[in-house]
């Protein structure tokens, strides 16, 4: 069978023979009357969700043959409204003239010739027409797009809001017409203002019961791609456990619960067909607005490995005061490694759900920090790569000076954090397992990067001596968590003044 690469239909998929990772069973709670709300990053398979949803609710049980709900379903049908805002017309003319020009597409599906001439009169017209026959479904797609393609236009977002929010406060007068609504975003930025007047809908971004019913769990890939798996393990010349490491490293992570982790549909997909470890998924969209947010915001990029965060973060709606480290979580960079219900509330430790996402999103950082172009931060990461692995200290360090002298004074605070932070980008640049503020029982070592063939502890420090630093290392035998492989000690001296590494000590501890 072939793999669903890029297929956001449900039936296309289904008849075209492609692979389809059943998740039926999971939407079957949502069949029922129910007014629903879903944020996942793109490339989850939002789309391909409702889809799903639109087909078992026009009676193509044909579609489900061989599927969970195919024996769980009546299969009643009921008429159908898409909003898909990945297609509605808003760039070349009025978001409003757009909607009416898809419902009255949608009209002529249903032979129903729409007189309205503003879109949330339309939208009322046609849900109040259809349900002459039988309750209605809504299904939004990307329901936030219009805001968030116009973020930076603050004239534009605000008209955008404003008609987005008359089309979404007809929804709840017209509850009795309506069977269910859906409706699917990347973000929740605005959601709180667009839904006002529809305070009956249950979000269930969050909710444990939904964790995995977008994106790819291990089981589900196990039952749905073994011959693709299987080749990719050839390809590699590799056990088929060794290669599930690799790809659970490089893609899996992703969680709603801190329980259920998934993999994104898109980056395994394009890995199977080509298995080659790339970075698939941050490849389709560019961070630049996020990454412009915490520098502004002046964020220590070494907290994304860490980050603690309580509900209100991860639910942040606010439009004209977004929230940066939330809508890293809505929009993917960042997942929950761990949850905590507590007297004061809910709290989450978040960090990048995968390396895939950490090392194409530290490499956007450093190019931003640095001001160098995307190939020449390839390049140098390249060369540190290559340097790292044949323990070539004085090489690495005085390429890391070239990197630092090259910043602008304006933007290099004189502080330890900052000088930690900015070599860590460049280490994980290098696709190396990297990880920063590793604790261990005696004490937190500054970086610990893995090769194929040693682990190399780091411990910086601020003016004083090499030898200290790499002392710090064996005196509280940091080497004794890493038995696996040998163990190189590095002690790092960094000068604020000159603004670079001064001195750098290394030994192999094991």
């Amino acid at each position: 069978m072939r793999l669903p690469i890029g297929i956001q239909d449900f039936a296309s998929l289904r008849e075209a023979n492609m692979v389809y990772v059943d998740k039926t069973a999971q939407i079957a709670p949502l069949l029922e009357n129910g007014r629903y709300f879903l944020a996942r990053p793109r490339r989850f398979g939002k789309s391909l969700l409702l889809s799903t949803l639109k087909y078992a609710f026009e009676d193509r049980k044909d579609l489900f043959k061989g599927l969970w709900l195919e024996e769980n379903h009546d299969f009643k049908a009921h008429p159908v409204i898409r909003l898909d805002f990945s297609n509605i017309n808003f760039t070349s003319k009025p978001l409003d003239e757009g909607i009416v020009d898809w419902l009255k597409i949608t009209g002529l599906d249903y032979d129903y010739v729409l007189q309205s001439t503003n879109a949330r009169d339309a939208l009322r017209e046609l849900i109040l027409e259809l349900a002459k026959t039988q309750k209605v479904v809504v299904l939004v797609d990307e329901y936030d797009k219009p805001i968030t393609d116009t973020l930076f236009d603050i004239e534009q977002r605000n008209i955008n809001q404003a008609v987005l929010k008359s089309v979404y406060g007809v929804l709840k007068p017209l509850d009795a017409s309506l069977h269910m609504v859906f409706l699917t975003g990347v973000s929740k930025i605005g959601k709180l203002s667009l839904f006002s007047d529809l305070n009956n809908i249950q979000d269930i971004s969050l909710n444990p019961k939904f964790a995995t019913i977008c994106g790819y769990t291990k089981s589900e890939i196990e039952f749905s791609f073994p011959t693709y798996l299987e080749n990719a393990a050839s390809i590699f010349n590799a056990p088929l456990s060794e290669l599930w490491d690799a790809i659970t490293y490089w893609y899996n992570g992703y969680s709603w619960d801190a329980i259920n982790r998934v993999y994104c549909p898109f980056s395994f997909l394009l890995f199977l067909a080509n298995p080659e470890f790339r970075s698939h998924w941050y490849e389709t969209g560019s961070p630049s607005f996020l990454i412009e947010m915490i520098r502004n915001a002046q964020i220590d990029p070494l907290e994304f490995e860490f980050k603690n965060a309580d509900v209100m973060q991860l639910v942040a709606t606010d439009v004209a005061n977004i929230d940066p480290v939330g809508l890293m979580f809505q929009t993917g960079y960042l997942t929950i490694l761990n949850k905590r219900n507590t007297i004061s509330g809910i709290e989450y430790d978040l960090s990048y759900p995968n390396q895939e996402v950490r090392m194409a999103f530290s490499r956007e950082l450093l190019e931003n920090y640095t001001a160098k172009y995307p190939s020449f931060i390839g390049t140098f990461a390249f060369e540190l790569r290559g340097l790292l692995l044949k323990n070539d200290w004085d090489a690495l360090f005085f390429k890391v000076n070239q990197i630092l002298a090259g910043i602008p004074y304006e933007i290099f605070p004189r502080q330890e954090t900052y000088v930690h932070s900015l070599i860590h980008l460049m280490l994980v640049s290098t696709g190396l397992r990297t990880q920063s503020q590793v604790q261990t029982s005696l004490g937190r070592i500054d970086t610990v990067i893995e090769t194929p063939d040693q682990f190399i502890l780091l411990e910086f420090k601020i003016g004083g001596s090499s030898d200290t630093a790499l002392q710090q290392i064996v005196d509280k035998e940091y080497a004794a968590s890493f038995s696996s492989k040998p163990v190189i000690g590095v002690g790092v001296v960094f000068d604020l003044e000159s603004k670079s590494i001064a001195s750098w000590e290394s030994r192999k501890l094991t």
